[in-house]
């Protein structure tokens, strides 16, 4: 097995913190030890993988459409840089915050918010609620981006998670499960655009 931008000194800063040694044959690591390289990788600065394998819709792409459908008076778009999960598969957030115009979807009562989920260029269209990027829209404190009631609000978020093993919830692939690192760059993404 090989690292992909992960240089030797890097290696041993890894070394260093878990207290692993990182010749031994992977088959001899016990599972304490794993866990300790595990953590140790989290603690050490590392180049984001590479974006060859992962095909998003991209900032211009995002932005034109929803500027085309939703004629918003406010719109943001952002591409965050990739990162791992569970660690070590690459994955890359986008995510879109357009407000007013025709922005969220229409009801009976008015304007409500509207959250557009992706998984490599494909819409997620059932088990919303399940979704961790309906959860992480969601719990983002709307208040500070002068949105009062995010539910009541003529807004839509759109986001997309990019990666070659996207981690669903069920053999269904409409739903993306809650990783810690999934959630904290989709939270970011959201954030960024508000």
């Amino acid at each position: 097995a090989e690292f992909c931008r992960v240089s030797s000194s890097k290696v041993k800063e890894v070394e260093d913190i878990s207290g692993v040694d990182m010749n031994i044959n992977p088959r001899a690591i016990t599972h304490a030890e794993a866990e300790k390289i595990v953590k140790a990788f989290k603690e050490v600065k590392l180049i984001a993988p590479p974006t060859d394998g992962l095909v998003p819709i991209g900032e211009k792409q995002l932005e034109a459409s929803m500027k085309k459908i939703f004629k918003p008076d406010f719109i943001a778009v952002v591409s965050r840089s990739p990162s791992v999960y569970r660690g070590g598969i690459p994955f890359q957030i986008e995510a879109g915050i357009s407000y007013g115009g025709e922005s969220g979807k229409s009801t009976s009562d008015g304007k409500r918010s509207e959250i557009i989920r992706f998984a490599n260029r494909a819409p997620l269209l059932f088990d919303a609620g399940a979704c961790a990027i309906t959860t992480s829209v969601q719990d983002v404190d709307w208040k500070r981006y002068e949105i009062d009631d995010f539910s009541n609000s003529p807004v839509t978020v759109v986001v997309g998670v990019v990666s070659p093993w996207v981690p669903y919830t069920s053999a269904g692939k409409q739903s993306v499960t809650d990783d810690e690192e999934i959630v904290k760059e989709i939270k970011l993404a959201v954030m960024e655009c508000g």
